[in-house]
């Protein structure tokens, strides 16, 4: 199940104040960025942060968040403001409490909010949000938590999360009802604002032998590596990512791997040093579910026994003080990359940043993806693979392809690029055709229509089979595009390559050879701007549950509400069977009401794997899922088949499971998506967002849902007969299951 979630905190303040200052609306300006004096902010595009003269709840300016992406994954904005706590709050225990003014407008697919939260010496103390969605006019909001002495820090701000617009003003803080003032802010992390590489990185004339990938790839483990084990790396106090091009250019003359050897090992020497950690736990073999993968790291063949010594102490003794880089999501535990750099006015990054973009994605993947070990190759290897395309890139077109490569070789439909990069979209094609086109029988062929655009059915009928685009046969065009179409598996790349590559162009039309009933048809197709609809002749909306017959009932995930439970329970009182259709993505979590509505006794459907944060690249099994046990000791009796296809992902998955563990329920269709947990962003330099499953999800005899999907009893796919037939297969074949039964 998924949370999509893309953190874009306004991080730390830019200005250290000596004078007790406490900023609590949004007055001063600075004059060169447009924006409040004193906060600091990461966003995809600064643009979407504004302070607003004209709708204001008090003073001059308000402060808002605007988010206009029309895609179906949502992303999130806000602010970050840090504030370290003195002596004028005491010690005496108490509450702190945030007050701020929120006005909002067509927040949609999730929510817009104030979030408080307190720091100890070295880890979130305590968090709190509240969340709203609609359109609001201005209106008062608090949030409060309990106060310690053990508090060492504040930080307060709102967020966006989805789309919309939100505006912010005039915040306060309370400690036990009375407003706080005297409130020093904490200086500014070195890692925000040092602007040392802003122009650049310095770093050209990249050879790509396969000495010089050897060396590269051994600066980028060592720095990622240092990156999340070495305090000083995490630290913030240090800009990370300027550190790269140090080592970049301080190894660039090495001629072998002694010299190299020598050359980060002289750099860790200058270093803080580490100190020795005698309370640092180590996960017990019993407990680890993945075990980490450093590289070439400790393999004692490519390192000196003296460096490599001092990377073990440096990974045994790695501090329990929360790092900078990455930062535990507070309420499911996934991490959140919320102080990455996104350098969004390089849109093609020199050499040195260009290897940054790959050691951040390759150093993330390898140390919090629960699925490292699942990519076709060692993730060692593609780091080698990938080094000379991203050296060689040479516009930010081949770039761009290089990342999206890069990102498809992690076999996880929850990956893209997803924030309508502008040189993928370019890339892609900026029109698509008027029809619907996918996969039957291992076949391309035309299944809907776009809704403005009907009239080209008169031309192009369902069923027909596609030959070949633009001159080019489809086999030839599904190997083309297969490498830059991020997926679990093979059915979900099947799946998108229609509507992400196949039906897109940049020209006014395109070239199509269509076999319809053994005949050849050659058209020229129209390409239309815009968005809209696509749906078959005569397709109607499902509704939510209904009876198919006086045997069978039909409960449509896309549409069902947990509210609508006590209702079907009725309707469904006397029937002996259930189809459950997974095709659509739930709209509510099903997993627990409906699952204890048609199971009889509580037991475990599945257990989630999270990164152990004390020792990256290491994951646990964390926490566990149950359901059934209906009230009342009644559940469902009859027979349930459960539907799914390659639109069956994530939430649709973990629905899946949980309804298939009891041992009434079937499952029938073909692979899933294989995508399941939540969901945590990152960008790369160029301003390119991208995702990944950040915990792990397992059946209770530890086999996994990713790449393969949920577990199937019988295997049911379409057919162009069927489709031409206007025919739903799958539900009939449903329907035959629980009559026979």
């Amino acid at each position: 199940m998924a949370k999509y979630s893309v953190l874009f905190f306004l991080i730390l303040l830019s200005v250290w104040n000596k004078a007790p200052d406490h900023n609590e609306g949004f007055e001063h300006v600075n004059q060169r960025t447009l924006l409040p004096v004193g906060w600091s902010f990461q966003a995809p595009n600064y643009n979407t942060i504004k302070l607003d003269s004209v709708t204001k709840q008090e003073g001059k300016y308000s402060l808002s968040i605007e988010n206009t992406i029309d895609f179906n994954i949502p992303q999130e904005v806000g602010n970050y403001f840090q504030i370290e706590a003195d002596d004028t709050l005491g010690k005496k225990e108490g509450s702190i409490e945030l007050r701020g003014f929120m006005k909002m407008d067509e927040v949609g697919r999730y929510y817009a909010g104030l979030w408080l939260k307190l720091e100890g010496e070295s880890e979130q103390l305590a968090f709190v949000d509240i969340k709203q969605a609609g359109t609001h006019d201005w209106a008062e909001y608090r949030v409060k938590l309990p106060y310690t002495e053990k508090v060492k820090g504040i930080a307060y701000g709102g967020f966006l999360d989805g789309i919309g617009k939100v505006w912010f003003d005039n915040f306060q803080l309370f400690k036990d009802g009375k407003p706080i003032k005297n409130l020093r802010r904490s200086p500014p992390k070195k890692a925000q604002v040092d602007t040392s590489y802003l122009h650049g990185s310095g770093i050209t004339n990249v050879q790509t032998n396969a000495s010089n990938i050897t060396r590269l790839a051994i600066v980028g483990q060592v720095w990622g590596f240092l990156k999340y084990h070495h305090p000083y790396a995490g630290s913030g106090d240090v800009n990370w990512d300027g550190e790269l091009f140090k080592i970049l250019a301080s190894t660039h003359n090495c001629n072998n791997l002694r010299e190299l050897g020598y050359a980060l090992e002289a750099y860790i020497d200058s270093l803080p040093k580490v100190k020795k950690c005698d309370n640092c736990k180590i996960p017990s073999a019993s407990e680890v579910f993945m075990a980490p993968d450093y590289g070439d790291l400790f393999t004692g063949k490519t390192l000196s026994a003296s460096l490599t010594n001092k990377l073990r102490f440096i990974q045994q003794n790695k501090s329990d003080k929360q790092n900078y880089w990455v930062k535990k999501e507070p309420g499911l535990g996934y991490p959140l990359f919320v102080n990455e750099k996104s350098y969004d006015e390089m849109l093609f990054p020199d050499a040195g940043y260009r290897l940054l973009s790959l050691f951040r994605y390759w150093s993330i993947i390898n140390y919090y993806s629960p699925y490292r070990n699942i990519t076709e190759k060692h993730w060692n290897q593609v780091l080698k693979d990938f080094i000379p395309q991203f050296v060689a890139a040479r516009n930010a077109e081949e770039y761009t392809l290089a990342t999206l490569k890069l990102i498809a070789t992690i076999k996880d439909t929850h990956a893209n690029i997803f924030n309508s990069y502008p040189t993928l979209e370019s890339i892609k094609g900026k029109y698509r055709v008027p029809f619907r086109s996918e996969f039957v029988e291992n076949k391309l062929i035309v299944s809907g229509y776009r809704t403005d655009t009907l009239a080209i059915q008169d031309k192009v009928k369902i069923g027909d089979i596609i030959v070949s685009i633009n001159g080019e046969r489809i086999e030839k065009l599904v190997k083309k595009y297969l490498p830059i179409t991020p997926a679990s598996n093979y059915d979900t790349q099947l799946r998108d390559l229609p509507w992400n590559h196949l039906m897109r162009s940049n020209d006014d039309e395109m070239q199509f050879v269509f076999k319809r009933n053994g005949r050849i048809i050659k058209l020229n197709i129209p390409t239309l701007k815009g968005k809209s609809n696509y749906k078959a002749p005569g397709q109607t909306q499902k509704e939510a549950y209904y009876l198919i017959n006086d045997q069978i009932g039909y409960l449509n995930a896309g549409q069902y509400q947990n509210t609508d439970l006590p209702q079907i329970e009725k309707m469904f009182a006397k029937t002996k069977g259930i189809i459950v259709d997974m095709r659509e993505y739930p709209t509510d979590l099903m997993s627990y009401n409906f699952g204890n509505y048609i199971k009889s006794f509580k037991s475990m459907f599945l257990k989630l794997s999270t990164v152990d944060y004390s020792n990256p690249g290491t994951f646990v099994i964390t926490d566990s899922a149950y359901n059934g046990s209906a009230k009342n000791g009644e559940s469902y009796n009859g027979k349930v088949i459960v539907i799914v296809n390659s639109e069956t992902q994530s939430q649709g998955e973990f629905t899946t499971m949980a309804l298939q563990s009891s041992p009434n329920v079937s499952v029938i269709g073909s692979q899933t998506a294989g995508a399941d947990g939540e969901v945590t962003t990152i960008v790369l330099p160029g301003g390119i967002y991208t995702r990944i499953s950040s915990k792990g999800v397992f059946y209770p005899d530890n086999s996994p849902t990713q790449g393969n999907g949920v577990k199937i009893d019988f295997i049911v796919k379409p057919t162009i007969k069927g489709i031409i037939e206007r025919k739903d297969e799958l539900l009939e074949s449903a329907i035959t299951i629980l009559t026979d039964k």
